[in-house]
């Protein structure tokens, strides 16, 4: 439909709404007229609602024209903008073209003027060349003259020349048969010289070789010099430290020394004391046997005196029977006294061999195996296996079964290091290193040392590890050291060892203490209230250079034989009892 039509139905539709084709109501009608006007209402509402439905179909039509032509205006527009920007994007080519042909054009006649002037200057070089070259020319030909005439000159010589190679030839013939005879002998000569010159590279070569043995011979001496000299230096540093050792032990005798006077002069002074008590006791014991005595005598007058009178005495005093009846009693009460005090007497000496039995540590000896160390100086047991500690080898690991070899640690760098004693930790290995006076913690891994700190004195002896704290003796001073947390901080309490002087080997284990002397004595001490009482001591076999006790096994290193020099582990069954005839296993978990 079109937009024409549309107006022309809505302008009817107006007509019909505003009532114009119809004819105009009666100001008033009649009572019989309303029935008609109703009929006449509705059918106009009828047609009311139909032109109403019409014209919103109308109007609605005519919004989709309208939405519809908007669109067309809208592509439209899209449609001449897209033209404009083609237009100025043509226009803007066209400029820059004429503009590059602008430019072109005055660079060309810039060019062409160029050219020109190149052109003028390329005319005058050209002639003044023309120039140059005729007065060339000219002097050429005089030149040429002047060689034509050298050349006559030449020939003739030449023809003089002819002459005397002619001459030259039978020299040459002559000169060649002489460098025959000369090359043959040069031959000769260069053959002779090619056999010195291969006999003197073989001299160089032998040369070179003595050479580097001469070098490898300074090396050895070079490095057996320093072996040496270190050797000398710790024979030195061991030498100084034995001194002040002797020093020290010398020091200390004295002091015992002048201990024992003192205790001898203080014992002669109880001696003295006790003489004196006793003879006063003697003289007090005599005076009582001499007063008894006297009394005795008077008592004996008085019964003389009433037996010489006639005097009979109450029978208690006189009867020979009870008199002997007491005699007899006494004397079985002081038979029976005498066999109790005897019983006793034995019965506590057995006890007291009872009590020591128990005491003592009971190993029974289970096999031996010879060692391959030259100078073993410690023992301790892991759970990796066997650890050995050498003066000269370092620390070797051997398997606990079967005692075969399983790692060799020797001594890590940065010095010498000679183990004398030996002590595990969960951290790694506890050494006394002798060569530099300290204790080292060396891993299990490469002996590599990760805490060190110097030794308490000059003759330190042992190292024993409880579990939380490191233990060391020092000869020197008779002590025993305990090192907290930070060991490098020093020694954190002292103890003295009743009995011992010095240590071979010493080992927590179960809660004591365990000590071997230099004299072979095995002591077992028990700390409480910060001192140390010894449980046992006991000689222990042939000289030992370390033990270990692990569990009911104690292993030892001990001399072969005293000549031999050679050194053998062995392994002992242990077994200990409590103060009943029980046996007692300190290591249960």
């Amino acid at each position: 439909m079109e937009s024409k039509e549309i107006d022309r139905h809505l302008n009817d539709l107006w007509k019909k709404v505003s009532g114009n084709e119809y004819a105009p109501e009666a100001p008033s009608l009649p009572p019989d007229v309303r029935q008609s006007n109703m009929e006449t209402m509705r059918f106009l509402r009828e047609n009311f609602s139909k032109a109403e439905s019409e014209w919103k179909t109308l109007l609605a039509a005519k919004e989709t024209q309208l939405r519809d032509l908007t669109s067309q205006l809208e592509e439209t527009k899209a449609y001449l903008g897209e033209l404009k920007q083609h237009y100025q994007e043509a226009r803007e080519q066209t400029i820059n073209g004429e503009m590059s042909t602008a430019l072109s054009l005055g660079e060309a006649k810039k060019l062409l003027d160029a050219q020109k002037r190149n052109h003028a200057r390329e005319i005058t070089l050209l002639r003044e060349l023309l120039e140059r070259t005729k007065t060339e020319i000219m002097s050429l030909q005089d030149r040429v003259d002047a060689l034509r005439a050298e050349r006559d000159d030449w020939h003739n010589k030449f023809t003089a020349l002819s002459v005397e190679k002619a001459d030259l030839d039978d020299a040459r013939a002559g000169l060649a048969a002489r460098l025959a005879d000369s090359k043959e002998a040069v031959e000769k000569t260069l053959i002779e010289l090619l056999s010195e010159r291969k006999t003197r590279r073989d001299e160089q070569v032998r040369v070179k070789d003595l050479e580097g043995q001469i070098k490898e011979l300074t090396g050895r001496l070079d490095s057996a010099k320093a072996n040496w000299d270190a050797e000398r230096t710790q024979w030195r540093e061991l030498w100084d430290r034995e001194r002040s050792v002797w020093e020290t032990h010398r020091q200390e005798f004295a002091v015992w020394e002048e201990r024992l006077r003192s205790e001898r002069e203080a014992w002669t002074l109880k001696m003295r004391e006790q003489e004196s008590k006793g003879v006063e006791n003697a003289a007090g014991l005599a005076n009582v046997l001499k007063e008894s005595s006297q009394w005795s005598e008077k008592v004996t007058q008085v019964l003389k005196l009433y037996a010489l009178r006639g005097v009979e005495l109450p029978r208690v005093l006189v009867s020979a029977g009870p008199h002997e009846g007491y005699i007899r009693a006494r004397r079985n009460v002081g038979r029976a006294l005498a066999l109790g005090l005897a019983g006793l007497l034995l019965m506590s000496g057995a006890a007291w061999q009872i009590y020591a039995w128990r005491a003592k540590v009971h190993y029974k000896f289970i096999v031996s195996t010879p060692l391959d160390l030259p100078n073993p100086s410690g023992l301790a047991v892991t759970k990796e296996g066997l650890w050995l500690a050498d003066w000269n080898k370092g620390l070797v690991l051997k398997d606990i079964n079967d005692l075969s070899t399983l790692r060799v640690l020797p001594a890590p760098a940065g010095g010498p290091l000679r183990p004398g004693a030996l002590s595990a930790s969960d951290r790694g290995l506890w050494t006394l290193d002798m060569a530099q006076l300290r204790y080292a913690l060396q891993n299990f891994t490469d002996g590599g040392i990760t805490e060190a700190f110097k030794t308490p004195g000059a003759a330190p002896q042992g190292a024993a590890w409880d579990g939380n704290s490191l233990w060391a003796f020092d000869a020197s001073s008779g002590l025993l050291y305990k090192y907290g947390l930070d060991p490098a901080e020093g020694a954190s309490a002292t103890y003295a060892l009743a009995g011992v002087n010095s240590l071979v080997c010493m080992q927590w284990a179960g809660g004591w203490l365990w000590t071997l002397d230099g004299k072979n004595v095995l002591r077992r001490y028990v700390l409480k209230e910060g001192v140390f009482n010894m449980i046992s001591s006991q000689n222990f076999g042939k000289k030992t250079a370390a033990f270990w006790v692990e569990g009911k096994t104690l292993w030892s290193i001990e001399k072969a034989g005293e000549l031999s020099g050679r050194y053998e582990l062995k392994r002992y069954s242990l077994k200990l009892y409590d103060l009943g005839f029980k046996e007692l296993d300190i290591f249960r978990d």
